[in-house]
């Protein structure tokens, strides 16, 4: 109920006392967000109540924070600890997007610094071996690829245990899709022993020999800014060349004393003048 001394505010007084233009309080009119508490007939007025400042005060907060309209209709129409919960929420993602945007300017920076000064991640050219890889598909974007990767390998090393089989080598993560901030298709391959009959539920790819560029990169964080930077480096030292990627890139995952490296390897062929 309003207050008894709750009085009418016209949209200029109402604008003034929260700090919201007349069009952002036409546009929360329009999404119900917060409707006047009477409208003149005759001349469409807008007036609104004393005791709706704070209510529009709060929504100003809430944009302020950069929020979609609907996440302030579903922050205000919440209760109190619901409420929190997607506050709380709201301001992880902005941590996020500023950590992310931040890793953006220093890669435009140091790539500008790279084009000033000739300089670039060094390639290296390595041959493959053939192996059987076991072939274990699941989803991630970039922000997430590390810990999704990490994940699923913990899930299939207990499977291939149940199939009375054992890693036979360095688990590699073949990038299906690109790394970006929509979730793409990505393969755990894990390395087993031939194998006469594939046990059911199992999927197998033969790998055969190749001739592949590496890059070798130490990441500060979780997420795969520094693999991209190794993918393309890889890219234009193949364009540099004449080379052709012959498959999707794959990617290796090692501890370091600072956290972890990526091994970036890319098999290719050479294009025939």
């Amino acid at each position: 109920m309003p207050a008894e001394s709750s009085r009418l505010l016209s949209i200029g007084e109402f604008a003034a006392a929260t700090q919201l233009s007349p069009k952002a309080l036409r546009l929360y009119d329009e999404q119900r967000l917060l409707p006047p508490a009477s409208v003149d007939a005759l001349s469409g007025y807008r007036y609104y109540r004393s005791d709706q400042v704070p209510i529009g005060r709060f929504i100003r907060n809430l944009r302020e924070m950069n929020l979609t309209l609907a996440q302030v209709a579903d922050v205000i129409g919440s209760s109190r600890a619901r409420a929190e919960m997607l506050l709380r929420e709201y301001a992880r993602d902005a941590d996020r997007r500023y950590a992310l945007e931040k890793r953006a300017l220093q890669t435009v920076l140091m790539s500008l610094r790279q084009a000033s000064q000739g300089g670039t991640l060094r390639v290296d050219e390595t041959t493959r071996a053939a192996a059987t890889m076991s072939v274990w598909p699941f989803l991630a974007n970039q922000r997430r690829f590390v810990e999704r990767y990490n994940a699923e390998l913990s899930l299939v090393r207990p499977r291939l245990e149940s199939l009375g089989l054992e890693v036979a080598g360095m688990p590699r993560c073949s990038l299906a899709d690109p790394l970006s901030d929509e979730e793409g298709r990505l393969e755990a391959l894990v390395p087993v022993a031939a194998l006469n009959q594939v046990p059911a539920g199992l999927t197998l790819r033969h790998w055969p020999p190749a001739t592949c560029a590496v890059v070798i990169v130490d990441c500060r964080s979780n997420h795969a800014s520094e693999l991209t930077a190794a993918l393309d480096a890889i890219f234009d030292w193949f364009d540099q060349r004449g080379h052709r990627a012959t498959e999707p890139p794959s990617v290796a995952i090692g501890s370091t004393d600072s956290g972890f490296s990526i091994d970036v390897a890319w098999a290719y062929a050479t294009t025939e003048a």
